[in-house]
């Protein structure tokens, strides 16, 4: 499963990149922004692995000019009152203070919101990790009620606010990408096809917004309208 837009490529998690993404996620440069500060074994990550590859988890590698640069989830999926968790780490430094977070962050969340009707999105921020709260708020996400004082704060967003909040971002992200990165796609593989995930999903997308659909070698591509601003 592959979500593109921006020039992004948003890559479901196999089992083959566990490894990496533990690499990173032991690394005292991402270590430090997260509440949970252990070790990270082989076998606690084989375990987690297990425990998120179903319906109610998606976490993807980001990647960008060919290269895995990152991760970033829709995690604790409620289907029947469609919220979730999100949460994003990106291991390349020289990508810190650019638009590359932004534009993985819009293209996830554009899915979750215009694709799959989401309602609300939760994430969980350190309150001294100053780089992702301004993200997070350019996002439109707010802090929630009673979380001034909270370590590990929360915020959330709904999709109206960040219809309202993020609409000038993807304005600006859409120009600075160019034309061609505009398309917002979806992509599934064969092992997606066999597995019913692509038929879940698709029973779930909101098919007004769905522009076409093309069986191309290997899967099957969605494309989605632009979002009217």
């Amino acid at each position: 499963m592959k979500v593109r837009k921006y020039g992004i490529t948003l890559t479901r998690l196999g089992e083959d990149d566990i490894e990496l993404v533990r690499k990173w996620r032991n690394s005292p440069e991402i270590q430090q922004y997260m509440e949970y500060r252990e070790f990270i074994t082989e076998k606690m990550q084989k375990k987690w692995f297990e425990s998120i590859n179903n319906m109610q988890n998606f976490y993807f590698i980001i990647e960008y000019e060919n290269k895995k640069i990152g991760l970033i989830n829709t995690s604790n999926i409620d289907w029947k009152n469609y919220t979730s968790d999100g949460g994003i780490f990106i291991w390349e430094e020289k990508h810190y203070e650019t638009f590359i977070p932004v534009w993985a962050s819009l293209c996830l969340l554009e899915s979750d919101f215009f694709v799959f009707q989401a309602r609300e999105s939760f994430i969980k921020t350190l309150k001294d990790n100053h780089r992702a709260i301004v993200l997070n708020k350019h996002l439109g996400y707010q802090l929630m009620e009673g979380q001034e004082e909270v370590y590990n704060q929360q915020y959330s967003l709904t999709r109206e606010n960040f219809e309202m909040k993020a609409k000038k971002i993807m304005k600006a992200a859409s120009l600075l990408a160019g034309a061609q990165a505009q398309t917002h796609s979806l992509f599934f593989d064969q092992s997606d096809i066999g597995s019913g995930l692509a038929e879940f999903l698709e029973g779930k997308m909101d098919q007004n917004f769905i522009e076409s659909t093309e069986n191309v070698d290997g899967g099957k591509i969605f494309y989605f309208k632009p979002y009217p601003f």
